[in-house]
């Protein structure tokens, strides 16, 4: 008897909003693509809108567009949706409760556990992490439960922030990644699931790395790509999607660099940051 799959699409990093629309072209080719692909579920693992932290109508803007995608979806924030956690006291904007509850009207849940077939997913807010905010306890206890619920079932993580760049121990704090402090912690929770993949975004190149026995994928954006000026090359800077097919106890990954979408560089908009 033939095992049934479930195909996730994961998109990342789409940065939309109706002032800003510099990168509503590449979501639009990329609804053709999720039509011709059918998956059961897209996942956006954040810096879904332009600035959603600040302003509503890049929620709202991008809530309708993802509903135009006919599929199921699920979502979880990044910075620019709902603040920064403050992993540095530069943090411009940082993640409140404010913010974090207007993300809710449009979104949803920022944290959520769901079944994909024999697997089960868990997605997480990273930018409650450090916070202090009643809700990052709140998704500490959800965490716990979710793991626990799970046994011994294969489980996949959605996160916006990698947790690493080479290895859980690292210490050194820089914004790409989760913070030390609340890796570790993540770690000890984590410790003795049957954790399978770790599916991020956030820095706008993809990457694929198996660690001990842990796929970490890294989704591209859909949206542009930085130059090397601003950011070190330490995967492949090129925009696109990743598609996942899971079956009982693994999954197949395809980082896709997809022909529809255009590969622009952040210095393509000077308008954006200046």
């Amino acid at each position: 008897m033939t095992t049934p799959t479930f195909r996730i699409v994961q998109i990342s990093d789409t940065h939309l909003s109706r002032s800003k629309p510099w990168c509503v072209s590449n979501f639009a080719a990329l609804e053709r693509v999720v039509a011709a692909r059918k998956p059961d579920l897209v996942v956006n693992t954040g810096d879904i809108t332009f600035d959603g932290a600040d302003e509503e109508d890049d929620l709202a803007f991008a809530q309708a567009s993802h509903a135009a995608l006919g599929v199921p979806v699920r979502a979880i924030p990044g910075n620019h949706d709902i603040g920064d956690n403050p992993w540095t006291k530069a943090i411009r904007q940082t993640v409140t409760a404010e913010r974090l509850a207007r993300y809710r009207r449009f979104f949803g849940p920022d944290f959520w556990q769901a079944d994909a077939g024999a697997w089960v997913m868990i997605g997480l807010n990273a930018q409650l992490m450090g916070s202090g905010l009643a809700d990052e306890a709140a998704q500490w206890s959800f965490l716990a439960g979710a793991v626990a619920m799970a046994g011994r079932r294969p489980i996949a993580l959605f996160i916006h922030k990698p947790l690493f760049n080479e290895h859980v121990a690292e210490k050194e704090v820089v914004g790409r990644y989760v913070p030390p402090e609340q890796r570790r912690r993540l770690d000890d929770v984590l410790r003795g699931a049957n954790v399978k993949l770790v599916a991020s975004g956030h820095v706008h190149q993809h990457r694929h790395r198996n660690v001990a026995g842990v796929d970490y994928c890294w989704a591209p954006s859909t949206a542009f790509v930085l130059p090397d000026r601003l950011q070190p090359c330490i995967g492949t800077k090129r925009v696109g999607y990743v598609a996942y097919t899971f079956a009982e106890d693994e999954v197949a990954i395809e980082i896709v660099e997809a022909p529809e979408l255009t590969n622009h560089d952040l210095d393509d908009f000077p308008e954006v940051f200046g």
